[in-house]
C-alpha cells in the first residue's frame, strides 16, 4: 500500500490529465478499501463485480479493464503505467486457466525478460505469445512440455489447410523457448524449436516519402500564412530532419538540447539507448522561436507542452501527433488517397538518405540508435534507387512480346 503514493506521482510527472488521473485514484481508493473490509480477492473479482452492479457499455468496460490492468501490473510487477499499452479481457484471463506449473513458467519467463531490460510493452507481448502457445498445449492434453510433439505444435499454425499464424508468433515461441532453456532443459526447447515451422516474415514494401513530397511538405513548414503554431511546425521539422521517432519527439526535454554545442542529447524511449544528433540551423532556429516566442510558462522539463482546455499545459501525448501531420500534409495537397502518413516515414527517409549518399551502415545505425545491422536493411527494401543497381538485364533471353504486357 506504501507504494501507491509513486504511482500517483509518476502519473504527475508523465503529463497525464487531470481525467485519467482522477480515474486511477478512484480505483486505487476502491480497491484499498475492498482490502481494508477483507472483500478484495482478485483483480477479475473486481472487475465481475463492476460489471455486474449495473449496466454497462462496452466503452466503460473497456476503459475500467485498461485502468484496472494498470494498477494490477503495478501492484504485481512493479511496472508503471505504459501508454503504449492497452489490454484485452481475454488475453488476461489465459493465465488464470493455466496448470501451476504452465503458470509458474510464465512467471519465470516474465521475470527473465525484465532481468533482460526489455520495455513494458515488449515483455507484455512476448508472455501473451507464451502463454497462447502454453494453453494450446493444455488444450491439447499436453501438461509437460517432455510430451509436446509436431503434430501438436502444427494445430497451432495451420487449421482446415489454411495458415492460421506466421512469423511473429513463430519467433515469440522460439524466443519463450530459448529464454526458458535452463529452466526447462536444452534437449526439450531444441526439440520444440525444430518443431515450429519456417516462414518468411512478409510485408509490404514500405510506403515512403518521395523527394517531391518532402518538398512541398517544406515549403508549407516555412511558410508562416498557413497560421500553423510553433510547435506543431517545430515538431514536423524535427521528425524531418532527424528521424526521431514520436515518442522520444513527445518525450523532449528542454535539457536535450545542447545549444552551446549544437546537439540534441536523448535516450531512446524504445530501447533506452543514448545518441546524439547535430542540431541543424532549420531545427534549431523553429525550436528557439517556439520555446521563446509561444511555450507556455511551465515548470514542467519536456520541450513540448499540450494546452487541454479547461486543465492547463501538460506533456504532449504521441498519439496526438497523427491528427498534426494530416493537417500538414493536407495543406501541401499530398497523400490525400489513403497512402501512409505517418511519422514514421521521415525516419525511414533519413535512413534511406543516408545509404544513397554513401554512408556506411554503422553510421546510419548511430543517427537512427540500432544496435543491429539487420535493422537497416529493413530500410532498403523500399530503397528503389539502390534495388534498381541490383537489376539483372534480361534482354539476352528471347520471349514473346505478349509476356511483358
Amino acid at each position: 500500500m506504501k507504494e501507491w503514493p509513486k504511482f500517483i506521482s509518476y502519473l504527475d510527472e508523465q503529463g497525464y490529465c487531470k481525467a485519467h488521473k482522477d480515474a486511477f485514484r478512484v480505483e486505487i481508493a476502491r480497491i484499498l478499501k475492498k482490502i481494508e473490509n477483507g472483500s478484495f480477492s482478485t483483480y477479475s473479482d473486481h472487475l465481475t463485480d463492476f460489471k455486474n452492479a449495473k449496466p454497462r457499455s462496452e466503452s466503460s468496460l473497456r476503459k475500467k479493464r485498461h485502468v484496472v490492468e494498470m494498477i494490477k501490473r503495478f501492484d504485481l510487477y512493479g511496472y508503471y503505467p505504459d501508454k503504449m499499452v492497452r489490454f484485452d479481457a481475454g488475453k488476461e484471463r489465459i493465465y488464470e486457466v493455466l496448470t501451476p506449473s504452465y503458470k509458474e513458467m510464465i512467471d519465470t519467463y516474465q521475470d527473465a525478460l525484465v532481468k533482460k531490460g526489455l520495455r513494458d510493452s515488449t515483455i507484455y507481448s512476448d508472455v501473451i505469445t507464451a502463454k497462447y502457445f502454453l494453453k494450446h498445449l493444455q488444450d491439447s492434453g499436453i501438461l509437460n512440455l517432455s510430451c509436446v510433439n509436431e503434430s501438436i505444435v502444427h494445430e497451432m499454425f495451420y487449421k482446415d489447410g489454411s495458415k492460421q499464424r506466421g512469423y511473429d508468433f513463430s519467433f515469440g515461441v522460439r524466443r519463450f523457448m530459448r529464454v526458458m532453456e535452463s529452466f526447462l532443459g536444452k534437449e526439450i526447447a531444441d526439440r520444440i524449436c525444430t518443431y515450429l515451422p519456417v516462414s518468411a516474415r512478409i510485408h509490404k514494401p514500405y510506403d515512403a516519402i518521395t523527394n517531391e513530397e518532402l518538398e512541398k511538405l517544406k515549403a508549407v513548414l516555412l511558410d508562416d500564412s498557413y497560421g500553423f503554431s510553433l510547435r506543431d511546425r517545430a515538431i514536423m521539422i524535427i521528425a524531418i530532419y532527424t528521424g526521431l521517432r514520436r515518442s522520444d519527439i513527445a518525450n523532449l526535454l528542454l535539457d536535450d538540447i545542447d545549444w552551446d554545442n549544437d546537439k540534441i542529447k536523448i535516450a531512446q524511449r524504445k530501447t533506452g539507448i543514448p545518441i546524439v544528433l547535430p542540431l541543424r540551423p532549420v531545427v534549431g532556429n523553429i525550436v528557439y522561436d517556439y520555446i521563446t516566442k509561444e511555450r507556455p510558462h511551465s515548470d514542467l522539463p519536456y520541450l513540448f507542452l499540450s494546452t487541454r482546455k479547461g486543465q492547463g499545459h501538460g506533456k504532449i501525448v504521441p498519439t496526438s501527433f497523427a491528427a498534426l501531420i494530416y493537417k500538414f500534409f493536407d495543406a501541401a495537397g499530398i497523400r490525400k488517397n489513403g497512402e501512409n502518413r505517418g511519422l514514421h516515414m521521415f525516419r525511414h527517409h533519413v535512413a534511406t538518405s543516408l545509404i544513397n549518399h554513401g554512408h556506411d551502415t554503422p553510421i546510419v545505425m548511430s543517427v537512427l540508435g540500432h544496435t543491429a545491422p539487420l535493422a537497416v536493411d529493413y530500410y532498403l527494401e523500399s530503397d528503389y534507387t539502390q534495388l534498381k543497381e541490383c537489376g539483372i538485364d534480361i534482354s539476352c533471353w528471347p520471349m514473346r512480346k505478349e509476356v511483358l504486357l
